[in-house]
């Protein structure tokens, strides 16, 4: 089951973990959205898209038909800021904008943000003696 608060807390704790992980400084890019993008889609499968901003290639994910933007904050954006042209974009794609060994990090460093915070002891079957 796809947990969208769940899932933004493990990705922002994997983020803080570190400030620059392996971005490609001559494939301008939005942030780090590539990377998040393709990490969404690696574990939970969807859609990649990308809609172009002043800063480069910005990308997002659809899951079940509902855009999902875990790199934007809700607060203060501008008109220009909220819209989405929704293009496809692909894996293959987004591996352009960043290290992939990098990547790998960042995914392992989500994988743990996430099993501390779902809990996954409830999954352990119980041991008795």
């Amino acid at each position: 089951m796809f947990n969208r608060m769940v899932v933004q807390d493990a990705l922002k704790h994997s983020l803080t973990l570190d400030n620059n992980p392996g971005w490609i400084p001559e494939n301008p890019v939005d942030d780090q959205s590539s990377a998040a993008s393709l990490l969404i889609h690696d574990i939970f499968g969807g859609e990649i898209l990308k809609t172009h901003k002043k800063k480069g290639w910005h990308f997002y994910n659809r899951i079940n038909g509902e855009r999902i933007d875990f790199m934007r904050t809700e607060m203060g954006k501008s008109s220009e800021e909220n819209c989405f042209e929704d293009l496809p974009s692909t894996p293959d794609e987004t591996y352009n904008y960043f290290e992939q060994e990098e990547y790998a990090t960042f995914f392992m460093r989500f994988i743990w943000a996430f099993e501390e915070a779902v809990g996954l002891d409830k999954y352990q079957p119980a041991y008795t003696a």
